[in-house]
């Protein structure tokens, strides 16, 4: 981007389908346009499991999966990506197999000859995209690791594309015309996300080298942005972790360089 990356081979690190549009939509653009070789992981499949729907919902599960997965498909057609791994495992689970999808990672950076990372920061938008972050600081003695802010709810508020602290180190992407109606085009690829979708604005994409977290604690103090209906924890589309019970999953897990 405008010359200053000499990267050959990237890996973007999605932990659901929709990441690679909200959070890194023209920024993959751009890096393909300069001759970059873009490779995805799809970490989760970005549906809940049957067991965390309503009775009544269960029957359209396998429906509602599918049209994700097509979702995902259409989105790498319109982006021009061809190049993807995915894990097949439900939303909301990855705090569960931390060391499994480190070691699948490490696979792909050897197999594609990975050089740099990209991933969503540790803002306490979704569970699994903090996960993510952790993961991928792992990495950082033999990769590139940069992050991009998707949302976060810092001081009781949705900001989108926007780092909860300022940084002098980050790379910030102000849309052309252009590139925002390339972007508002994919976002209505994953119609079964709209009514998630619906707080996303498009002006801006940011990146910057992943900073040293402490992911001990949430990723800043006051309500995070996937607890922010928690009075409404019966609801399915509410997550109802505990962030604190994400910091120990982390905390406790055992990843072997």
């Amino acid at each position: 981007m405008e010359g200053s990356f000499k990267v050959k081979n990237i890996l973007f690190i999605i932990p659901h389908p929709d990441d690679e549009i909200v959070g890194a939509c023209i920024i993959i653009r751009r890096f393909l346009l300069e001759g970059k070789k873009i490779h995805f992981f799809f970490i989760t499949n970005g549906v809940l499991s049957k067991d965390n729907l309503w009775f009544w919902q269960k029957k359209q599960y396998k429906r509602n999966y599918m049209t994700r997965r097509n979702e995902m498909y259409l989105s790498m057609k319109e982006l021009g990506v061809t190049n993807f791994s995915y894990q097949d495992v439900p939303t909301r689970t990855l705090k569960e197999i931390i060391s499994e999808t480190h070691s699948k990672i490490k696979q792909i950076i050897s197999l594609k000859k990975i050089d740099t990372i990209f991933c969503p920061a540790y803002e306490g938008g979704h569970q699994d995209h903090d996960v993510a972050n952790y993961i991928c600081s792992k990495f950082s003695d033999i990769c590139d690791i940069y992050e991009f802010p998707e949302y976060n709810f810092y001081k009781m508020k949705i900001n989108c594309n926007t780092f909860i602290d300022d940084d002098k180190n980050q790379n910030i992407l102000e849309l052309t015309d252009e590139e925002k109606k390339f972007k508002s085009n994919c976002l209505k690829v994953y119609r079964s996300e709209k009514k998630n979708l619906n707080y996303i604005t498009i002006h801006k994409e940011s990146f910057r080298p992943i900073k040293k977290y402490d992911y001990s604690k949430p990723p800043h103090a006051g309500v995070l942005f996937y607890r922010r209906y928690r009075f409404f924890s019966w609801h399915p589309r509410v997550d109802q972790d505990d962030p604190l019970l994400i910091c120990k999953r982390i905390t406790q897990s055992k990843i072997f360089s």
